[in-house]
């Protein structure tokens, strides 16, 4: 049985230097990216680490605070030819409510499902009032929040948004949950156990590349042995934030 709801960012960040990103005091390194950049315009390369089984963390790990303890790593690294701009990066980060039409592959219903039941921008982390999704101008480095409910927990649950682009091209994005995300009572992860930065790096005009790494840590055994899940809605987002079809056959995952 899946239990997975990961939809979302938490941004902090960051100031770029020569290829290199600092965030919230620790380095953050965008050089050697593990996978390997797939040809242009190829389906994404896709890749999960257990931490557990002694599998060499992935590039980008050392971007999370405590990237020593034990996780489980997706990474999801594409580049494509697209005529979206920096600013419709931040714009499609920022809808929150467009979440709600994200399809993921459902390994448990061997079918496409809508990841989301209900998405939307909050103004502060103290209320669940629905405001407009974010413009770009809201978000550049200030921290957002906006509470989604995942179509397997049922459960509203609130994440934290901040987003800046570089001057060169880059954006950085920084997702994830702040509420413990539970089901049947149970935590499934704790706050901040499931962590996702996005790298987007204009190579040439309207030529990016696209690298997320995300870090999930179970809370229990439950939330445990589900990396196909992981890795369906991890493709799901990286279609929908580069305005690709998100349920586009075949599935990253069966």
């Amino acid at each position: 049985m899946r239990f997975l709801n990961c939809p979302v960012i938490v941004l902090t960040a960051i100031l770029w230097s020569h290829g290199h990103a600092v965030a919230a005091g620790y380095p953050c390194s965008y050089g050697d990216i593990n996978p390997a950049y797939p040809a242009l315009n190829a389906p994404p390369a896709v890749q999960a680490y257990d931490a557990g089984t002694n599998a060499a963390a992935p590039s980008g790990a050392n971007c999370f605070s405590d990237h020593d303890r034990a996780a489980i790593w997706i990474t999801v690294a594409s580049v494509i030819q697209t005529p979206l701009s920096p600013d419709d990066f931040i714009k499609r980060f920022g809808a929150v409510s467009q979440l709600r039409g994200v399809q993921y592959w459902s390994t448990t219903d061997q079918a496409w499902r809508p990841m989301a039941a209900t998405a939307f921008a909050v103004n502060t982390a103290d209320t669940d009032q629905p405001r407009a999704d974010y413009s770009p101008a809201e978000l550049l480095g200030i921290s957002r929040y906006y509470r989604v409910t995942d179509t397997r927990t049922y459960l509203p649950i609130e994440y934290r948004l901040e987003v800046r682009p570089s001057p060169h091209g880059h954006v950085l994005v920084e997702t994830s949950n702040v509420d413990p995300i539970k089901k049947w009572g149970i935590t499934l992860y704790k706050t901040d156990g499931i962590h996702t930065f996005y790298f987007l790096n204009e190579r040439s005009p309207g030529i990016w590349s696209y690298y997320s790494i995300t870090r999930v840590v179970p809370a229990t055994f439950l939330a445990k042995g589900h990396e196909e899940s992981y890795i369906n809605r991890a493709v799901a987002l990286y279609r929908h934030y580069m305005q690709l079809p998100t349920s586009a056959a075949p599935p990253a995952a069966r």
